[in-house]
């Protein structure tokens, strides 16, 4: 018998089996309409390699305090509006065509103002013969808007300071949407000394916007979403003001709060690791022969004593003495100074572009060290910088790449070296092939830092792979800079 794996997803997700499924779109649909309107929202089902019965049920969308949302099946007693949308419950998809699937939305004279939401949960039937395989089902969601008086109501429940798993400090605050239609929410917030005195500004997130990597959150009508944030520099227990501005339609609300944090249960930073804190640490510019570029680097003391900072100066290793830049680089402030705690401070350099230089790229770092009024040492902090004068060349080189098995997974890995003339951050991609040339998945390789690596240095990218039992399996090893593709290699994996 053949088994099956379902994954509902709300985006179109391909994998080595996509081309054998279907696929859907769009995705989602948006309307505002009045009370007593008709909608229809054509969803296009394409087909895969075969002829495919697919099944179109109703559910409803649920999103739970981090905001992730779920699907629930839809029925008249728990989903009193599933009677306002009509559409075939099956369709039958030829080969490589696309069939529309037309959903009408019928809304009632007398609805109420606000949001509603519909999931159709499109999943093709698959014969029950051979190996195992997946099947892929869509979430398509529908949204009404039905127009009228708006009334949006926020409210903040629940704020407080709680530790993570290494007993850091975290800023949580639940944020309840009681309006009638849903909320796309942002937030942060200013964290304050007892005094009033503004210690540091932090974004908040929640859960599903930092798996995301997105700045908002739909917050569905009559739901909470927990966002948080964690503090740099909230250093001590003690009593703190919180201001929290909440960002939604157009519109913003500022809370304020005293927090107290006690002092059992956080492992608080160390103050010696906040004497210097760095705005930029990375600085590249394209000059020419003869050019003069000044910059600067701003930094803060966040320590609670004062401090007295040293600037100097450090090469790259690895690097051809020809690309050094320490030499070109002029100190335009002085060279040590003092910086109070909780102010800040700045180092003016100059890059001084010899007249008669070959095109290339060249590097140095700008050493930082915090040292305490008794001359102890507290903190380092290095600024890369670059210069690039004319073209200059991307190139890596695998040096040697290895597979293991080890305490219960595969581990691939693979030693590069940058043999180009500019930095690279690199990480890579790896497709695995069985011995028919079918790719069984493909995985990320990264590097233990994101350090630049620049020309003639190597780094070893590592990433989980499957255990493989059998001889035969061929790889193919996409090295990026960044999310720029510079080689592909390939060899046999074991």
């Amino acid at each position: 018998m053949k088994k099956f794996f379902i994954l509902s997803i709300s985006f179109l997700l391909f994998t080595t089996f996509s081309f054998t499924q279907i696929t859907v779109s769009p995705l989602s649909v948006e309307k505002d309409v009045r009370a007593g309107e008709e909608f229809v929202a054509t969803i296009n089902v394409i087909g895969g390699n075969t002829t495919q019965n697919v099944n179109i049920e109703l559910y409803q969308l649920s999103q739970d305090l981090t905001g992730n949302f779920d699907y629930v099946e839809a029925t008249p007693d728990n989903f009193i509006y599933s009677n306002w949308i009509e559409f075939p419950n099956s369709i039958t998809v030829s080969p490589r065509s696309t069939t529309p699937v037309d959903v009408i939305v019928n809304i009632p004279s007398n609805a109420p103002f606000g949001t509603y939401n519909f999931i159709l949960m499109i999943t093709p039937e698959v014969e029950t013969s051979g190996t195992i395989g997946i099947i892929i089902r869509y979430a398509i969601r529908i949204t009404a808007h039905i127009q009228g008086t708006v009334i949006t109501r926020v409210e903040v429940e629940d704020v407080k300071i709680v530790p993570d798993e290494e007993g850091k400090p975290v800023f949580e605050a639940t944020i309840a949407n009681g309006s009638s239609y849903d909320l796309v929410i942002s937030a942060e917030a200013i964290l304050r000394d007892k005094s009033g005195r503004m210690i540091e500004r932090l974004p908040l997130k929640s859960s599903y916007m930092e798996k995301n990597n997105i700045t908002t959150q739909r917050v569905l009508k009559g739901n909470k979403v927990v966002f948080s944030g964690k503090p740099m520099y909230l250093l001590a227990p003690g009593d703190y003001k919180i201001n929290l501005f909440v960002n939604y339609s157009n519109r913003q609300r500022v809370f304020t709060y005293d927090i107290n944090v006690p002092e059992e249960g956080f492992n608080f930073t160390p103050p010696t690791e906040l004497a210097l804190i760095l705005d930029n640490t990375e600085f590249s510019y394209e000059l020419y022969p003869g050019a003069v570029k000044t910059f600067v680097i701003n930094l803060q003391n966040m320590s609670n004593q004062n401090v007295t900072v040293q600037v100097g100066g450090e090469d790259f290793a690895s690097l051809p003495k020809d690309r050094y830049l320490l030499s070109w680089i002029s100190l335009r402030s002085p060279s040590s100074f003092t910086v109070n705690t909780q102010r800040t401070s700045r180092v003016i350099l100059s890059i001084n572009v010899p007249k008669e230089v070959e095109n290339g790229a060249y590097y140095g770092k700008i050493v930082l060290n915090a040292y305490d009024e008794s001359g102890k040492f507290l903190s380092q902090k290095k600024v890369n910088v670059e210069t690039i004068i004319g073209e200059v060349n991307y190139d890596v080189e695998l040096v040697s790449s290895n597979y293991e098995k080890i305490e219960g997974s595969g581990i691939f890995s693979a030693l590069i070296k940058n043999t180009g003339e500019r930095y690279i951050i690199p990480k890579g991609s790896l497709s695995i092939l069985d011995k028919d040339g079918v790719s069984i998945g493909v995985y990320d390789l990264l590097s233990s830092s994101q350090e630049w690596l620049v020309s003639n240095q190597e780094t070893l990218l590592i990433g989980e792979v499957p255990i493989l039992e059998e001889e035969g399996y061929r790889y193919i090893l996409t090295i990026y800079n960044n999310e720029q593709r510079l080689k592909v290699f390939e060899g046999a994996l074991m």
